[in-house]
């Protein structure tokens, strides 16, 4: 006989204390929990998918924030048509009345105490057949249970989170870059903050996520990250989690990724489609050719405010292949175009393929020198963060860059990643 619980991986610890909690009650049953069963590196979706064949009961943990994840309706709904027997488990102060569709169809229990416990299992008891043990002790099972759920959460925690899952590390052809820190920081930052270098996708689905204070995630390399990543760092972040998202020139329609996607949910826009180039002269557009593409042109930023506590006390920022980005209002801007000017690629250059856009061949851009309002730099809105935090840099390129161009870089730098600590 074999259960399986399915559960958010912000709860991967309170899905352990209840997996534990039911062998202790029915050892003879197997319990599958996808965070401790699945070892990183297996094929993750192919082994809960056969589990899901095989079970006889899914125990679905619905908390307030579990019944926002439309994976926990993946899973139930897979398992269902299966024949399995799907029963929502209450807890963390939801109620039965306030499950939404399609779990509200379901037989439910709730678990606000040891009694409520103990229903639960003498109703699996008689439904796969097994007897419960003399020994169980359904007190000590809500005490673990009550015990995870106090879990540490991110904003207790130091540890940077690095994103390669999705091959951001491919953007940075052996330069210096955020994706090989600290190895990337002088000698004497190296060892001011701890970092975790993210491989497995499987990291955003188990416990490991809500060991980080903060996380710095840039746009994909030409791949997309799933759904339920996006929701699951979605969630991570509204339980005190910060993060540095960056983005990349042309933005994500240019390179098939989908950093929006998840920047959205924060209310923050990446440009599709623009790159910011330097100050300077750019007359030969007026031949009617437009420019040659900015790439790789270093571009100086001045520092127009220091309300900003990131940007308090430094001159100028100096980035590459910038995109701008805009934020909802109650979110910050704090760094601009300013004097530079942004460009976007000739419309007679451009082809979409797929969804992707393309620019074939030659490529010359047209340029926009009254865009100094618009923003590269901005932080999300606190309303919609919730406990945590996020900002948005329209560049991963803040690192390798030579003592001529370095700007206030690594000021600015090591003020996010104090921010990303938990430090600041």
């Amino acid at each position: 006989m074999r259960i399986f619980i399915s559960h958010i991986s912000e709860e991967a610890l309170e899905a352990t204390a209840l997996k534990k909690g039911i062998k202790s009650a029915l050892p003879d049953v197997e319990v599958f929990v996808s965070s401790v069963d699945i070892e990183l590196g297996d094929p993750w979706l192919t082994k809960i998918l056969k589990e899901l064949e095989e079970v006889k009961v899914i125990l679905a943990l619905c908390s307030p924030a579990s019944v926002r994840n439309p994976w926990i309706n993946f899973e139930i709904g897979s398992a269902y048509a299966k024949g399995a027997r799907v029963v929502p488990v209450c807890y963390k102060g939801l109620n039965t009345d306030q499950l939404p569709d399609p779990l509200a169809i379901f037989q439910t229990f709730e678990l606000k105490k040891a009694t409520s416990f103990r229903n639960m299992v003498d109703w699996l008891s008689t439904y796969v057949g097994v007897k419960v043990a003399e020994n169980f002790n359904p007190l000590d099972v809500m005490n673990a249970l009550n015990k995870a759920s106090q879990k540490e959460t991110a904003s207790n925690t130091t540890e940077v989170g690095i994103v390669l899952t999705h091959r951001q590390d491919q953007w940075e052809k052996n330069r210096k870059s955020v994706f090989t820190l600290p190895d990337s920081l002088p000698e004497t930052h190296k060892d001011k903050w701890s970092f975790r270098l993210l491989e497995d996708e499987r990291t955003f689905l188990s416990k490991d996520l809500n060991e980080l204070s903060g996380i710095i995630l840039a746009i994909p390399w030409h791949s997309k990250m799933s759904p339920e990543t996006i929701h699951t760092l979605v969630e991570w972040v509204r339980s005190g989690g910060r993060m540095l998202l960056l983005g990349f020139e042309l933005g994500d329609r240019h390179h098939n990724s989908n950093l929006s996607e998840l920047s959205h949910h924060f209310g923050i826009d990446p440009t599709s489609g623009d790159i910011v180039g330097p100050r300077g002269n750019t007359n030969n557009e007026d031949a009617g050719f437009g420019i040659p593409k900015p790439y790789g042109e270093p571009v100086f930023f001045d520092i127009i405010s220091n309300l900003y506590s990131l940007t308090n006390g430094l001159a100028n920022i100096c980035l590459r292949n910038s995109q701008t980005v805009r934020v909802d209002p109650g979110g910050k801007e704090w760094l601009y175009v300013g004097q530079n000017y942004v460009c976007t690629p000739r419309a007679d250059s451009v082809q979409y393929n797929d969804g992707i856009m393309a620019t074939p061949g030659i490529n010359y851009f047209v340029t926009n020198k009254s865009a100094g309002w618009l923003p590269v730099a901005v932080e999300a809105p606190k309303g919609l963060c919730e406990k945590g935090g996020v900002i948005m840099i329209g560049t991963w390129d803040l690192l390798d860059l030579t003592q001529e161009f370095a700007g206030d870089n690594l000021i600015l730098l090591e003020g996010i990643l104090n921010w990303l600590s938990h430090k600041d």
